[in-house]
C-alpha cells in the first residue's frame, strides 16, 4: 500500500551521513570560538601585565622624570641667586614697574595655596588671572610654569 504524501519520510536514505556532517560543523564552530576566546584572554592578560609593570615603575624613572624635574632645578638656581632680604625686596618692588613683576615661577612641590601665599594674593585671584591652569576644573601647574600674579 502506498503512503500518503504526509505519511512519507522526510529524510532520504543518507540520514546517518547527514547527522555526521552536522556534528562535524558543530565541532568546527566550537574550535573557532575556543581559539578566539583564548586569543582574547591572552590579550587581556598582556594588557593587565603591562599596566601593573608601568604602574609600579617598570620603565626608567630617571628618563621619564628628567625633563620634568630639570625645569624646577634651573628655576630654583635663578631664584636663589636673586634672593634678597625682604626689606630690600619691598623697596625694589616699588621702584620697578608693575609689568616686570607680574609673574611668578612655580617651584617644585608648590600647590595653588602656596603660590598664592608667595605672591601675596588670594587663591580666587590666582585662579582668575590664570584660567589656562584651570582647564580640568581644578588648579594644575608644573614646576617651572610661569603664572600671572597681577
Amino acid at each position: 500500500m502506498a503512503k500518503e504524501p504526509w505519511e512519507e519520510d522526510i529524510y532520504d536514505k543518507g540520514e546517518k551521513e547527514l547527522a555526521r556532517s552536522k556534528k562535524m560543523n558543530g565541532v568546527v564552530a566550537n574550535r573557532v570560538l575556543t581559539i578566539l576566546a583564548v586569543i582574547f584572554f591572552v590579550i587581556v592578560i598582556v594588557m593587565v601585565g603591562m599596566m601593573i609593570y608601568l604602574s609600579t615603575g617598570g620603565s626608567s624613572k630617571k628618563a621619564a622624570t628628567e625633563g620634568f624635574y630639570n625645569a624646577a632645578k634651573t628655576t630654583s638656581k635663578s631664584s636663589e641667586s636673586s634672593s634678597a632680604p625682604a626689606s630690600s625686596k619691598a623697596a625694589s618692588d616699588s621702584s620697578q614697574p608693575q609689568s616686570s613683576e607680574g609673574t611668578i615661577t612655580v617651584q617644585a612641590g608648590e600647590g595653588e595655596a602656596a603660590i598664592a601665599a608667595r605672591a601675596g594674593i588670594s587663591i580666587a585671584e590666582l585662579e582668575r588671572l590664570n584660567p589656562s591652569h584651570m582647564t580640568t576644573g581644578a588648579w594644575y601647574a608644573n614646576p617651572g610654569d610661569v603664572v600671572k600674579i597681577r
